[in-house]
């Protein structure tokens, strides 16, 4: 008789030598770059345990502080700076994305996920958010040039294509 492999047994938790195999025969494949970024983030969440480590957020202090000012020129300047704050927690390793749910980052800034929306809209608008699509999915990264959360080459890299920060105001914010 052959191995019997027990089929009960769910592994939750890829090692990482096993994620970095599932990369490269993804990698191989040559798949589209959004498909090769969805598995990619699906392979990090298996991959790594909650509480695991302390992400170290590395922030401009320039970027971080012309954040803070443009945000008070916000329609809801309290509510954009608790989103701002909550979201920069839940920055992925070297991409930068916010790993997270409307529904968390609003608990976290003790608002409602339509609050969120707008929150996350007016810092696009700044700059501090970039907002990419993939598929129908719509994905949320902090802007390089503010925040990071990994190597500097990758950093640099993303800095690169990442838009400037600029100041809106009011009346620019509450047009559709």
């Amino acid at each position: 008789m052959g191995n019997v492999v027990s089929l009960s047994q769910k592994r939750k938790r890829l090692g990482r030598e096993q994620a970095d195999v599932l990369r490269q025969m993804v990698f191989n494949f040559d798949l589209d770059e959004m498909v090769q970024a969805e598995i990619d983030n699906a392979i990090y969440k298996i991959t790594e345990e909650p509480g695991e480590r302390w992400p170290f957020v590395r922030i401009s202090p320039e970027q971080f502080r012309y954040v803070v000012k443009a945000i008070r020129d916000c329609r809801n300047v309290a509510t954009t700076l608790s989103v701002w704050n909550a979201a920069i927690t839940y920055i992925r390793w070297d991409t930068g994305e916010i790993l997270t749910t409307r529904k968390q980052l609003a608990e976290d800034a003790n608002t409602n996920s339509d609050e969120v929306s707008r929150a996350m809209t007016a810092l696009t608008k700044i700059g501090a958010i970039v907002k990419t699509r993939r598929g129908q999915r719509v994905v949320y990264s902090i802007n390089p040039n503010v925040g990071w959360n990994g190597g500097e080459g990758a950093r640099q890299v993303a800095a690169k294509e990442a838009p400037l920060l600029r100041l809106v105001s009011n009346r620019e914010e509450r047009q559709p």
